[in-house]
């Protein structure tokens, strides 16, 4: 049973849960979107701040074609009604924030998935609710695969949201990240022996990048939630990792070394922000860091010179 963090009792106190299956009339399919966004703003407009999560959007999708084929309606791309967009925009358009007439305000979030056929994103359903939504987190079989949670794949997802990190140190990572991953799959032609010594560690600050930030483990009372300042903290060690340079003869050396730079890194992930212990593990992380290091890039040296 899920735990209220806010009030330490059962989740299920202020869930509402609005269900249909498969087997259920088209026209209640379709209802149940329309059902739960109308119950969501009741409640903000009483001031509350709600979360509508749809799962499936692509099953109200499939509903809807079914009502157009009933209706004998000309049909659009894959059989879907040709205001499929037009419907998709009008719902996420419900969500946000009103200012209430007493001066309180209230909102209405909403996170709806799409499950398109075969994981192909080109589908109708996945393309107009593209065009609609603040952000895309696409959820990766490879990843899941490679036991990398959560599985969303850093090179396809995207947010039009700020950061709660500087735009700078975003692209100086993302560098790496598709950087990384054009060597794997290079890698994956010509081998291991195929690619030089730079490249090599190129990918393994990639990898490295990967395994310390963007995984969590979700069953770690410290690493499932961050504050903003840990992670703006732990992310000018990670700028201080990819932008340097280090004294590795070999591609060998550079495997356990960063192997061992991010083991020590993960170790300190689920360490208490400011405890005793946590200066500790990063005294041990900053010793192995410097074990190696040649130099820092200028880019990087500016970089972390802007957040001070």
């Amino acid at each position: 049973e899920l735990t209220d963090p806010r009030t330490g009792r059962s989740l299920m106190e202020r869930t509402i849960i609005i269900c249909n299956t498969s087997s259920m009339p088209v026209a209640a399919r379709e209802a149940s979107v329309y059902t739960g966004v109308t119950l969501a703003e009741y409640y903000r407009q009483m001031g509350l701040h709600v979360l509508l999560l749809a799962d499936s959007t692509s099953r109200w999708a499939q509903a809807l074609r079914e009502m157009s084929g009933r209706l004998e309606e000309i049909p659009g791309e894959e059989a879907f009604p040709a205001y499929l967009e037009s419907y998709i925009a009008a719902f996420y358009e419900r969500a946000g924030i009103v200012r209430l007439h007493d001066g309180s305000t209230g909102s209405v979030t909403i996170g709806g998935t799409v499950s398109p056929a075969g994981g192909n994103f080109e589908e109708p359903v996945t393309q107009a609710t593209l065009k609609v939504v603040g952000s895309f987190h696409g959820l990766s079989r490879e990843r899941s695969d490679a036991r990398k949670y959560p599985a969303i794949d850093p090179l396809e997802s995207w947010s039009k949201y700020k950061s709660v990190l500087d735009k700078d140190w975003v692209d100086f990572a993302r560098y790496y990240m598709h950087r990384g991953n054009e060597i794997e799959q290079m890698m994956k032609v010509v081998g291991e022996e195929g690619t030089s010594l730079d490249d090599y560690i190129v990918y393994l600050k990639g990898e490295f990048l990967d395994a310390v930030y963007l995984q969590q483990n979700s069953f770690d009372e410290i690493d499932s939630a961050v504050t903003v300042e840990r992670q703006n903290y732990s992310f000018q060690k990670i700028i201080q990792v990819l932008g340097s340079d280090y004294n590795l003869d070999s591609k060998d050396d550079a495997r356990t070394y960063f192997y061992q730079l991010r083991q020590s890194f993960i170790d300190w992930n689920y360490v208490l922000w400011g405890s005793e212990e946590f200066s500790k593990k990063e005294k041990d992380l900053d010793a192995l860091y410097e074990s190696k290091v040649k130099k820092l890039s200028d880019k990087a040296k500016h970089l972390l010179e802007g957040a001070k």
